[in-house]
Formats: structure tokens, C-alpha cells, sequence
């Protein structure tokens, strides 16, 4: 018989107690790795083509060759602003009674619509999937600018959409053509044509570019006193305010082909234009398309540590016209390439780069600077493995992310 033998029941407790152990710290380790694939965050943007520009900002005023429209009361303008018209164009209608302008908005309406039929109708034999495409294109644009609340583009959206889906209707056989539509609209516009007819006008006196006092108000000088001011009287004009058009005029007809900006800076800013003549000019919120543009005056004054700048353009728009006293925003070097957001940037064995997501690994990709500012970096187009510029178009850059290593999995 043995002595201090455990009992048999004892010794499979423990086995039991210390498989117990391993299976729960093998369950630890598998949630833990389960946890940190499941909550490791990577966020990527898209790499996209894009322009930045080295810019400068200018406190100034436009001016532009001006011949004032007379005209006052219940005016309904015939013109759009920025239309190119001719001595004798009738620019507006002057209203009796509130019907009258009713009634023209209603004539004006039933002409775009019976333009848009006709455009309709007259544009047939498309391909089936190029009309398709062109609708969908037309209801995301419209969709854009309704969401961006650009009132100035949703009109022109909305009769792009209406003409995609007419021409989508008579190809697919969903309407053989609107003439009976346009036959029942004409007649309608004859009647209120009719009861238009007589009113009194005013018309234009010379050529040129028109804008509605509604619109603008241009600045009421010369650009010879202007271009004879120092600095220093520029800006104190700047300050107080350029005197502006009177009052009880209908519009103004734009009659140069360019237009001037007076601008006052300091010597520092002077510096930066030292050497450059093509610039681009904007208005932030009023012309945000920059518009080719070019330097015809740098004038410092050592004294008041100021300097004049004159800004020559030969675009003109609507937008343009209703420029008065503005902080322009003037593009010194323009850069073409490919965004990366800053935060993507690396440094990886002595190598600037960003981190791609390939499929469902990282990879470093070097880049080369073409131009940054304080949110993002702009790299060459011709992006290619094996190069100094490894980044390409519509890569997938991880701008957010930790423990990034080149051919981690994701």
C-alpha cells in the first residue's frame, strides 16, 4: 500500500485549473489582436489634379471706362449684366402699374421655354447611353449647386437638365416632338407680347458691356487721376471711400475692353511682384475663377513704406462689373500637380513621402514638392515607381493612421 499518494480526484483538478489558464490568456491574446485590427482607424484621401498658387493679397479698387444710362422708376431690365450690346439696344422697359413687370417676367419665362423645346427636339439620333450619361450628369450638377447654394448657376443647371431629359424622352420614344407643347406656348406669348407692347424704353447710347444700377455702382473717376496719385493718396482714398455713380441712372455701359485695379500694399509685399508682369487676379466671393491679368505699375514709396500697384485685365463678366473697392487676391506663380493633404507627409530614411494604401498593405511612396502652403503639398503629375516623385494620380493617400510601416498589412 503507498503512503501520501494524492487523491486522484486532486491531480485532475489541476490539470483542469491550468488548461483553464492557457485557454483564457490564448482568448486574451486573440481579442487583444481582434481589438486592434477591428479599431485601428486609418482614414485616406484621394489624390486628385489641382492647381495652387503663390499669392499675394491687395487692398484696391476697380475701374473701369464707364458712359452712364439714364433712366428712374419701376425699370424691368431686357439686358443681362455683363451683355455686350450695341448703340440703339433697348436695355430696359419702364413699368406703369405692378402688372406690367409680372407680365414680362411671365414673356421672358415662355421664351426660354420654347427655346429649350426647340433645342430639344432639333439635337435627335444621340447614342442611347451618351443621352443617359449626359442626364445624370445634368441632375448631379443641378444637385451641386442647389447644395452650394450657387443661385447664379442653379437656373443654367436646371435648363441643362430639362434639355438632357427632353432629347432622353424622344429617343427612347417617351415623346415624338413638343410641337403641339410649343404651338399652345407660342400662342400664349403673342397674347402677352400684346399686352406689353407700347411701353416706354431706354435704350443704349454707345457699345459696350452692360450692368443694371441694381447690380453696381461703379466708381465715378478717371483712370488718368488715378494713375497719377502717389501711394500714400491711394491709400488715404482707399480709407474714406471713392466717390461712387449718382443716383437715378437705369445702368452703366462698360466701353474699354480692360479694366484697372489700384492697389496699395506694403514695401515687403512690393518685393514679391519684383521681376513678374503675367499675374492671375480674383475676388473671393465675387470672382473666384482667377482671370489672367498683368502688372503695369509697382511704384514704392520708401517714406510711408507703401507702394502702388496697377493691375491691367481684359476679362470682363458680370461678375467683374460689380466690382468696386475689394480685397483682391493676386496669383503670383501658378503650379499644376497632384493635392496631398500635409498630414500624409512622412520622413522615411532621410526621404520625403507619404504612405498609399495598395490593396490591403501600406507602401511608402517618396515625393517631390512642387509647392505647399500651410494645409497642403503639391507633387507632379508624372508620379512612377523608381522615381523621385513615386505618387500618382488617384492614389489612395493615408492621411491619418498609426504605426505606419512600409508593406504592413492594413
Amino acid at each position: 500500500m503507498r503512503e501520501n499518494q494524492p487523491p486522484r480526484s486532486a491531480g485532475v483538478k489541476a490539470f483542469l485549473i491550468a488548461i483553464t489558464l492557457l485557454f483564457v490568456v490564448a482568448l486574451g491574446y486573440v481579442g487583444l489582436q481582434l481589438y486592434t485590427i477591428l479599431h485601428r482607424t486609418y482614414r485616406t484621401e484621394t489624390a486628385i489634379a489641382y492647381t495652387m498658387a503663390d499669392s499675394i493679397s491687395l487692398s484696391g479698387m476697380a475701374v473701369f471706362e464707364t458712359v452712364d444710362v439714364p433712366g428712374e422708376g419701376n425699370l424691368g431690365y431686357i439686358v443681362a449684366d455683363g451683355e455686350r450690346v450695341s448703340a440703339g439696344t433697348v436695355l430696359a422697359e419702364r413699368y406703369t402699374d405692378e402688372s406690367q413687370g409680372v407680365l414680362r417676367e411671365r414673356l421672358d419665362r415662355l421664351d426660354r421655354t420654347l427655346e429649350l423645346l426647340s433645342k430639344s427636339q432639333n439635337s435627335t439620333g444621340s447614342d442611347l447611353s451618351m443621352l443617359t450619361t449626359q442626364t445624370r450628369t445634368a441632375l448631379y450638377n443641378l444637385l451641386d449647386q442647389v447644395d452650394t447654394a450657387s443661385y447664379s448657376g442653379i437656373a443654367q443647371a436646371e435648363e441643362d437638365f430639362l434639355l438632357a431629359q427632353n432629347r432622353l424622352q424622344i429617343s427612347t420614344g417617351q415623346a415624338d416632338n413638343f410641337e403641339s407643347v410649343m404651338a399652345t406656348l407660342q400662342q400664349e406669348r403673342e397674347e402677352v407680347a400684346g399686352q406689353l407692347g407700347g411701353l416706354q424704353t431706354i435704350t443704349a447710347a454707345t457699345n459696350g458691356y452692360f450692368v443694371s444700377s441694381v447690380s453696381a455702382n461703379p466708381i465715378s473717376m478717371d483712370q488718368e487721376t488715378l494713375d497719377a496719385m502717389s501711394s500714400a493718396e491711394l491709400r488715404s482714398l482707399l480709407e474714406q471711400g471713392a466717390e461712387t455713380s449718382p443716383a437715378g441712372l437705369a445702368g452703366h455701359i462698360i466701353t474699354g475692353f480692360s479694366w484697372r485695379f489700384y492697389g496699395v500694399c506694403s514695401l515687403e509685399t512690393a518685393a514679391r511682384l519684383d521681376g513678374i508682369t503675367k499675374v492671375n487676379i480674383s475676388v473671393p466671393g465675387k470672382e473666384n475663377d482667377p482671370l489672367p491679368a498683368t502688372v503695369v505699375e509697382v511704384t514704392e514709396d520708401e517714406e510711408t513704406g507703401t507702394a502702388k500697384v496697377v493691375i491691367e485685365c481684359r476679362s470682363i463678366n458680370a461678375n467683374v462689373l460689380r466690382f468696386g473697392i475689394e480685397e483682391a487676391q493676386v496669383d503670383l506663380t501658378t503650379y499644376e500637380g497632384i493635392r496631398i493633404d500635409r498630414r500624409a507627409l512622412h520622413i522615411k530614411d532621410g526621404a520625403k513621402g507619404v504612405y498609399v494604401k495598395y490593396g490591403d498593405l501600406q507602401r511608402f511612396r517618396r515625393i517631390t514638392i512642387l509647392y505647399e502652403d500651410e494645409n497642403y503639398i503639391l507633387v507632379p503629375k508624372d508620379g512612377a515607381l523608381g522615381t523621385e516623385n513615386e505618387v500618382r494620380l488617384y492614389d489612395e493617400v493615408i492621411v491619418e493612421g498609426t504605426n505606419l510601416q512600409d508593406g504592413k498589412l492594413l
